[in-house]
Formats: structure tokens, sequence, C-alpha cells
């Protein structure tokens, strides 16, 4: 199930991490869950963490490299992995970000759709008709 949909917001005022944090990520994730964010956030994240039960562990990103030290190999792997990860994320996102309007109706209404069949809800067919093929929005 899809939990969060952010509000799309001009770049030139909000920045990623200030994002997250007026977010209230906390508010969509358990304590369990754990989120993979780029390099851009880590400055944020003790932020997130400061005002909330959440821990460093929630939060998944790359290694940064100290002036004048290489990473060790094992840091340098999961930095490859995770870059791999996360750029085909990132591709997805960027793809969706047009449309997230269309996104949030789609999610809500397929998280709808799961909640009628776990609750065993009667579905009439006027409550499906935006499934069918050929539906004409309003």
């Amino acid at each position: 199930m899809a939990i969060l949909v952010s509000k799309s917001l001009p770049c030139k005022e909000n920045n990623d991490g200030s994002m997250l944090v007026s977010m209230k990520i906390q508010k969509h994730i358990h304590l369990l869950d754990c989120i993979a964010v780029d390099g851009g956030y880590t400055q944020y994240i003790k932020k997130v963490v400061e005002d909330t039960e959440l821990s460093k562990k929630n939060f998944c990103y790359p290694i940064r490299k100290s002036h004048g030290k290489d990473l060790a190999q094992d840091e340098a792997n999961y930095n490859k992995i995770f870059g791999s990860f996360h750029s085909q994320i990132e591709a997805e996102f960027g793809e969706l970000a047009t449309y997230n309007l269309q996104l949030r109706m789609c999610l809500l209404l397929m998280n709808i759709k799961k909640m009628v069949a776990l609750l065993k809800l009667e579905a009439y067919p006027i409550h499906c008709a935006w499934a069918r093929d050929g539906f004409d929005f309003p």
C-alpha cells in the first residue's frame, strides 16, 4: 500500500531535506521501517531523529568519504549498490512527478479497493466503474 505522496512545492523555496522534516515522516512509518535517502538528506536526518522517536537506524544513505581518505572496499561496494538502487527509484519518481495529482487519486482508489476487499464490503457496479477500460473521468 502507498502510505504517502508529499505535495509538490517549488524547488526555489523548498529543498528535499526541509520537505522531509516538514512532512513529519514519523507519522507515516513504523519504528522498524527503514527509508533509503540520498546523501543530501543526511544533515536533516539529525533533526528528524532529535524531534521524534525515530533513530538513525530508520534511514539508509550512502557513506560519505572523509577528506583525504579513501573509502574501504566494502564501503565503496555499499555505495555502488545503494547508488544503483537509488537511481532506479529516482528514475521512476522523475517520471511520476508530473502526474502528482493523478498519482494521488490512483493511490486513493487502489487503497479503497484493497480496503473493500479486506473488510469484505459489498461493491456495487457503480463503485467499480472507474476500473473499466474506456471509463471517461469527468
